[in-house]
């Protein structure tokens, strides 16, 4: 199983080209942005979420960059899928944590630049998740308790690394900011099975929404 998308430089070549860098989010954030499509309870439509990719009043120079950049996306959610059906979702190797992490701006750190993605799409997909998790708790609300705790834990890890400023100036306001910066490596390594917590969650709600199961598949040429 190939764990990096193979086509990442293209997207990358797209991303800071001079006609769409200041079109486009990063090729970071649009990773955690498809991340968090293909986690959500029901995968919405391509032309609900490719127009999510944009910064604001960002457009594609013409037709054919829009499709060249619409199919390698529609590759990356593939790719995405069959990650977490084969139980290989991970950080991707280039999303680290350096020294003095809390010391670098978040859009200098691609790890911070991914999580902003993940809880972008979230946030996109926040009445995707409140159906599912409503019909969750009339079927089985004892199940309520505990998967909200996970799911509080997995956004909150999102968030602590999405601004790790933020979270170190939080931390001193508690006036635990030394113990902050001690456990940083150690709250680091527990965020891949937050990862899989979040697609697990996600896989637990789909069981209660009506015919769902994947039949998403990209339009053939």
């Amino acid at each position: 199983m190939t764990i990096t998308f193979v086509r990442e430089q293209e997207l990358k070549a797209l991303c800071q080209s001079d006609a769409l860098s200041h079109a486009l989010f990063s090729v970071d954030y649009l990773k955690g942005l498809v991340f968090a499509v293909a986690s959500a309870p029901e995968i919405p439509m391509p032309e609900v979420w490719l127009p999510w990719i944009f910064r604001e009043h960002g457009q594609l120079p013409d037709t054919g960059t829009a499709d060249k950049l619409t199919d390698i996306l529609m590759g990356l959610l593939q790719h995405q899928l069959r990650l977490m059906r084969d139980d290989q979702v991970r950080l991707d190797d280039g999303l680290e944590l350096p020294p003095d992490a809390h010391k670098i701006n978040t859009e200098q750190l691609p790890l911070s630049r991914w999580c902003n993605g993940v809880l972008a799409g979230h946030s996109r997909l926040e009445k995707v998740w409140n159906n599912a998790w409503q019909k969750m708790h009339n079927k089985n609300p004892h199940a309520m308790p505990a998967a909200t705790k996970n799911l509080s834990h997995c956004l909150t890890m999102f968030s602590t690394f999405a601004d790790l400023p933020l979270a170190f100036e939080q931390a001193k306001v508690r006036d635990n900011d030394k113990q902050f910066v001690a456990l940083l490596p150690t709250v680091f390594l527990s965020l891949p099975p937050a990862l899989q917590t979040y697609v697990n969650l996600s896989g637990t709600l789909v069981e209660y929404l009506p015919n769902q199961f994947e039949t998403f598949s990209p339009p053939s040429k």
